[in-house]
Order: structure tokens, then sequence, then C-alpha cells
């Protein structure tokens, strides 16, 4: 009886692992991140924010429906706060002086 020579076979599993290793390799060449609109800012930096359910659902909805996430309307509403903030000269001054201080 001669003896079996299974040399010439692949194990599916390795295959398998092999694909999926080059798919996500290539996912992971292919991000980006989006370049900021204000081209002093490099990097964003993380923060965290406790919402009622009503509301963090509310604004999950509507970025739905706008087609955008939830970090960009909050980014957005966020700008517009210290936009307003600003109007005023007396607390712009203030916040200069205190970034200037503190960052």
């Amino acid at each position: 009886m001669t003896k079996k020579d299974f040399s010439n076979m692949t194990n599916p599993a390795d295959t398998y692992l092999g694909e999926m290793a080059k798919a996500q390799a290539k996912q992971t060449a292919n991000r980006k991140a989006k370049p900021s609109e204000n081209s002093s800012e490099s990097r964003s930096q993380h923060a965290s924010f406790l919402l009622t359910p009503t509301t963090a659902n509310s604004l999950k909805m509507i970025a739905k429906l706008e087609g955008t996430s939830a970090n960009n309307i909050v980014n957005q509403l966020l700008d517009e706060y210290v936009a307003n903030y600003r109007e005023n000269k007396a607390k712009a001054n203030k916040l200069d002086q205190a970034l200037e201080l503190f960052s």
C-alpha cells in the first residue's frame, strides 16, 4: 500500500485568513482623514458628552435624514455657538486672553 501525499493541499482556513488580512489592509490603506475646514488645525480633539436618550435618538435620526453624521451636526452647532459668543467684543477679548494663557 502506498503512502498518501498531502503536501500539495492547502489549508482552507489559512487561505481564508490570508484573504481577510489582505482585504483589511486594503481598507486601512484607503482610509484618509478628512481635511479640516480650518487649515491651521491639523488634528481633531476627542470629547465626550452625555445626552438624554430622546436627544441622542433624535440627533441620530436627523443625521440620517440629512445624510451627514451626528458628529458633523454637533461640530456645526458648536462652531455657531463660538461665533455668536465672539460677536460680543468684551467676551471675545476675555476668551482670547484665556486661550493665550491656557493653550
